[in-house]
């Protein structure tokens, strides 16, 4: 079953969850946890405070707005909101396949106000 989360930037917060995979339900576990994110193109990514771990699942690299990822190889948790350097086109591509292990909704021109690096509090909503 799908647990629902907030992910909170400074006064911004994007209402989502966490899916119902390995992954997802690893990073449920771990919450609440803090999140620090650098920017590449309209995704951040970064090291999350929580050991997430390696699970088994189908990774992809091509993403939708509002996809939550994680690469376990370089434990990266992931937020996409708009083109990356690696998209061709208007979808968020990832660098490398990762997992998408939830979803999140909110305004994006808010969080690509934002910044080059962002730190975020995820906690059940």
């Amino acid at each position: 079953m799908p647990t629902p989360i907030v992910l909170k930037v400074e006064d911004l917060e994007l209402r989502g969850e966490f899916n119902d995979t390995p992954a997802g339900q690893a990073a449920a576990a771990a919450l609440p946890f803090e999140w620090s994110g650098s920017r590449w193109g309209d995704e951040y990514y970064g090291p999350p405070t929580a050991n997430i771990g390696d699970h088994p699942g189908e990774k992809g690299a091509v993403m939708n707005v509002g996809d939550l990822g994680w690469h376990a190889p370089n434990q990266w948790f992931c937020l996409f909101f708009g083109p990356t350097p690696a998209s061709s086109g208007d979808a968020p591509e990832a660098a490398v396949p990762i997992l998408t292990i939830g979803n999140v909704n909110g305004d994006w021109e808010a969080l690509g106000e934002m910044g080059g690096s962002i730190t975020a509090l995820i906690e059940k909503a």
